[in-house]
């Protein structure tokens, strides 16, 4: 395939030669996949294209796509790319209120959203912001509103404008110059006000063209696409599927399992969420099974497992932070070497009798998966290596498009992210900003064609997250002695949950702490499936509002004073007070003491939120 500098580029090559391939499949009524061909949807997106161009649209302007994973989404995508606009994406699950920031701060004109009940959401803010035509994405919905259309109508009329203006249209499209912005993707700041990270074409090229080699992704792979569409995630992963010929299957989680018997897929991405709830499933019915199968699975584990480590241990597919002494290298090599030996036979007999039924339920097919949006487990991310399907875990964020380091065919590393891809520098620093040696664990910094064109509109917030080239990733990591990258804390506050959901816990608290009972909250839940938090309440209110209670007793103990301030936690984080539902508060605990100066907290009174995590550790995972 000829090299490309734009993601216009990257599609004309791909429709040289996978015009006529089926590459994006959804779902009939009756759950069963349909395929179009590349041919078929860029044809409705240079209509649909035409029909925006009538609209008004100019190339730079910026376009809402408030909407979920489906083939109309790549369609109204392909839309705006090839006009040389730049697509502002959410999900349909957003809430008003964010949707309302995000036109206004964008100056979006036109916005797509998925289906008629979040348009009718959207009633109260749409007069407030600068949107003059709005686009359903659903195409059983019938416009009832002036400037309201249904995208199929749009595509209809587009088609009655090719003949005039395919050329300006085209003209547009070959326009497009690499720095040019192609999306924003709003994510939220620690004031609670979303930041647009501003990337251009230059940025995905480079994620399209050095990560699809480095996890083996082969034409003619299946997909199946489950992570929101509008994550640079899924996003990256999807314009590289498309460009190398694979197959997109959009899904849902209610119908995954299904799918991945009707699908067979080779490859996937997903966060650590999906893997870890597969993982409990499995784990569940090997419990409920006799003794004699537990025993099976038990022995099989084990030989596949110590197998496998001896010949990762050989190929130098381990995690050191610092070299071994020679003595302790000596041992360990002699019994890696004599176990990837004796073991070779019986770790083939218990695969094929054991982990290929497990392997059959996924499909049979997968060859490996790409995790990404938040840290996998290590005993999830150990299980499914182990079982044969490698886990090429990456870190990146969505400034950086997202790719800054992923696991390599070959060389899955668990306890590592991987290895940056060519082209990306990535340095640890210290506090006073000097580099690291291997092993020493500071501040990630990130420098190559990835790296966002900052933040629009934020100046202040650019300057901060860029120096010279380089972004602050505000994560904690360090190097291995074999060159890979691992992550281990975040500077910033914000928590990743393992469905890859980015939340700012600053808001949450503000909220919360509203309430005269509560006098301090940390919410918690890096990597955990939901939030929790730890809270030191106000004993004087208290006790004045008649609550028998004394400082020094046990609270958690207390049920009746628990349910109270449960729900006190669920009125002040609800959708009524614009919160989403992974942004909910699922357990709690009384600390044991209030949070001080010089402690817990800094002279300003601000949380050192790695201080109280490790301090209150056994609570904290008392609560999961």
């Amino acid at each position: 395939m000829k090299p490309y500098t734009t993601i216009n580029q990257a599609i004309q090559n791909s429709l040289e030669h996978f015009k006529n391939t089926k590459l994006f499949f959804a779902k009939t009524s009756n759950k069963e996949f349909q395929g179009s061909t590349l041919g078929e949807v860029y044809t409705k997106a240079e209509n649909l294209g035409l029909a925006l161009m009538e609209l008004g649209l100019q190339p730079q302007d910026k376009v809402g796509l408030m909407a979920d994973n489906r083939v109309e989404w790549a369609i109204a995508d392909m839309s705006v790319l090839i006009n040389g606009a730049v697509d502002v994406p959410r999900g349909s699950d957003s809430t008003a209120q964010e949707i309302q920031y995000i036109l206004e701060h964008s100056e979006s004109k036109i916005c797509f959203v998925e289906h008629e009940k979040l348009f009718q959401s959207l009633s109260s803010i749409r007069s407030k912001t600068q949107v003059t035509t709005w686009i359903i994405l659903d195409p059983s919905y019938k416009p009832k509103e002036e400037n309201v259309f249904n995208i199929s109508d749009l595509i209809l009329k587009g088609e009655s404008l090719r003949k005039e203006n395919l050329s300006k249209l085209h003209s547009r499209m070959n326009s497009t110059k690499p720095d040019d912005l192609f999306t924003i993707i709003y994510t939220s700041g620690t004031t609670g006000l979303p930041k647009g990270v501003m990337l251009t074409h230059q940025n995905m090229v480079y994620n399209m063209t050095e990560v699809p080699g480095m996890v083996g992704l082969k034409e003619k792979d299946r997909a199946l696409s489950i992570l929101p569409v509008w994550h640079i995630f899924e996003r990256a992963i999807d314009y590289s599927m498309m460009v190398a010929g694979c197959a997109i299957y959009y899904t849902n989680i209610r119908d995954l399992r299904d799918d991945f018997q009707k699908v067979k897929p080779t490859f996937m991405a997903s966060a650590p969420r999906l893997w870890e709830n597969l993982y409990m499933g499995i784990k569940q019915k090997v419990d409920k099974s006799s003794d004699i199968q537990k025993k099976i699975f038990e022995t099989a584990y084990e030989i596949c497992k110590a197998w496998k480590d001896g010949v990762d241990y050989l190929a130098g597919n381990r995690l050191l932070q610092v070299e071994e002494d020679l003595i302790s290298k000596g041992k360990n090599t002699a019994i890696s070497l004599a176990n990837s030996i004796n073991l070779f036979i019986p770790s083939q007999i218990a695969d094929k009798i054991v982990f290929k039924k497990i392997r059959d339920v996924l499909g049979g097919e997968l060859r490996g998966t790409i995790s990404g949006g938040g840290a996998l487990p290590s005993h999830v991310d150990e299980f499914f290596n182990v079982i044969g399907i490698p886990v090429y875990e990456g870190y990146g964020m969505t400034e950086c498009a997202p790719i800054i380091a992923v696991r390599t065919v070959g060389r899955v590393i668990q306890g590592s992210v991987g290895f940056p891809p060519k082209g990306t520098d990535v340095q640890i620093l210290d506090d006073k900003g000097n580099s690291v040696s291997k092993g020493k664990m500071g501040v990630i910094h990130a420098r190559g064609p990835q790296v966002m064109k900052g933040y629009y509109k934020n100046p202040e917030a650019t300057s901060k997250a860029l120096n010279n080239g380089w972004m602050n990733t505000g994560d904690l990591g360090f190097f291995s002695t074999n060159g890979t990258l691992s992550v281990r804390g975040r500077v910033k506050d914000t928590i990743v949950l393992l469905g890859g959901e980015n939340i700012e816990p600053v808001p949450i608290e503000n909220i919360i702490t509203e309430h005269p009972y509560i006098n301090q909250i940390i919410v918690v839940g890096q990597d955990q499936k939901n939030l929790t938090a730890l809270i030191w309440p106000d004993y004087a209110r208290m006790i004045e509002a008649g609550l028998k209670v004394k400082e020094g007793e046990d609270l958690n103990s207390n049920k009746e004073l628990r349910t109270e301030f449960m729900n006190i936690i669920k009125k002040s984080v609800s959708s009524e007070n614009g919160f989403k539902s992974f942004e909910k508060i699922a357990d709690f605990r009384f600390l044991p003491k209030a949070l001080e100066v010089g402690d817990e907290l800094t002279n300003l009174f601000k949380m050192k939120r790695n201080v109280i995590m490790d301090k209150y550790d056994k609570l904290i995972k008392s609560m999961y």
